[in-house]
């Protein structure tokens, strides 16, 4: 059988597990028509609450966060929820589920005084009436919110989640779907909270609070708001590696579904996701630097890894990853390993040697070809050199 991209996410069927986070991407309902449309599977509205619907964004807010080498790793925002009237936000949500039913239409509530029950039990009617798929609780904002006492200053209490997660689950029958922060005490525990509490998914994660550069020469942080900056919230490539670890976490934790979220720029770092435990997956950075049309490369990569691999749906190797995942303390100290270069791959820029030298072992030296020579008796197979390596000539091998 053909593999198929399909899921059934907490009770949302979706023609792929492919959302658009709640960001940017999903300012309006025309670019949210223009996602379905290029083939995206599902989408969480861009934050909104009684209490954002007067709130006024800063000029500029958004940076982008480059590497040594000029590449863009992410990017910053301390942009707020949605300044749109939540009643319009209805009136989009129900046309869009008119025009596009096989697609997952999310939102995405927050609220800045965090635990004001009647605004949550009020919005979460409002869009239940209006159609809404499900519900996405913002406990995990790194920014303007969380210093307001909403975002993740609620995800990192228990009982906040709990209570939340409670007023919404009362309030309707439709999925509901906490998102959790990843610099939390304890986000396992978190996470059962808010399962305990009626949850039918966890998404995870959100940016984490940030700094992305200052100007040296006015000592304004980037960007400059008429003299000032603040404190934002970091996405995109640079979280991936804590992404993956949180959704990881969740996933051992609980036994309903994880949306995963956090530098997902391929179908390869897709796979990866589900291999941790997430059975739909929300992007944001790779949109803002690409556009919506990466779904195209998504979809078809990730369709062509299931036909190699022998899956027939997503959920054939969600969390596939999860029994290989142990305890520090649980890792063999007996599996030793040395490093081996293949000298007809070598290009003699000796960085390996150099690295080797200042970081490592001292077990490398370049002869008199430039070729990377190392002594096994020094090495101690840390892998340094097989990461730098430009032309991948470094192979560990075992001992």
């Amino acid at each position: 059988m053909a593999p198929s991209l399909k899921v059934n996410f907490a009770g949302v069927s979706m023609p792929n597990p492919f959302m658009l986070s709640s960001a940017p991407p999903t300012t309006n309902v025309e670019m949210v028509a223009r996602c379905f449309e290029e083939g995206w599977g599902g989408a969480v509205l861009k934050t909104l609450a009684y209490t954002l619907s007067q709130a006024r964004n800063v000029n500029p807010r958004i940076t982008a966060v480059k590497s040594a080498d000029g590449d863009i790793v992410g990017f910053t925002n301390f942009e707020l929820g949605s300044p749109k009237h939540i009643e319009k936000w209805a009136e989009d949500t129900r046309w869009l589920k008119e025009r596009f039913p096989e697609h997952g239409v999310w939102v995405s509530l927050l609220h800045t005084e965090g635990l004001v029950e009647e605004q949550w039990r009020k919005v979460t009617r409002m869009f239940d009436q209006a159609g809404a798929d499900g519900f996405e609780l913002n406990f995990s904002c790194s920014h303007g919110m969380a210093e307001s006492g909403g975002g993740a200053t609620v995800g990192g209490n228990e009982e906040a989640i709990k209570m939340v997660t409670t007023w919404v689950r009362e309030e309707t029958k439709k999925p509901v779907m906490p998102k959790l922060p990843a610099i939390v005490q304890d986000i396992p525990g978190k996470a059962r909270a808010a399962e305990a509490a009626g949850a039918d998914a966890i998404a995870t994660i959100n940016t984490l609070n940030s700094l992305p550069g200052i100007d040296i020469h006015t000592f304004v942080p980037y960007p400059n708001v008429d003299g000032r900056s603040a404190f934002q919230g970091l996405s995109g490539a640079a979280i991936k590696p804590i992404a993956l670890r949180t959704v990881a976490q969740v996933a051992q934790a609980v036994n309903i579904p994880v949306s995963g979220i956090g530098g997902i720029y391929n179908w390869h770092d897709a796979v990866e996701f589900i291999l941790a435990g997430a059975s739909s997956l929300q992007v944001c950075s790779a949109v803002m630097h690409h556009g919506y049309r990466i779904i195209n490369d998504m979809t078809a990569g990730l369709l062509n890894y299931m036909e190699e691999m022998g899956f027939e749906s997503i959920s054939d190797f969600s969390g596939k990853a999860l029994p290989n995942i142990f305890r520090h303390n649980d890792l063999s100290r007996d599996y030793k390993l040395y490093s081996s270069p293949d000298r007809d791959k070598c290009v003699g820029c000796g960085r390996c040697a150099v690295v080797c030298a200042d970081s490592a072992y001292s077990a490398i030296h370049m002869d008199e070809s430039r070729k990377a020579v190392v002594d096994k008796d020094k090495c101690d197979g840390c892998g340094l050199c097989t990461q730098v390596c430009p032309v991948s000539c470094m192979t560990m091998v075992r001992r």
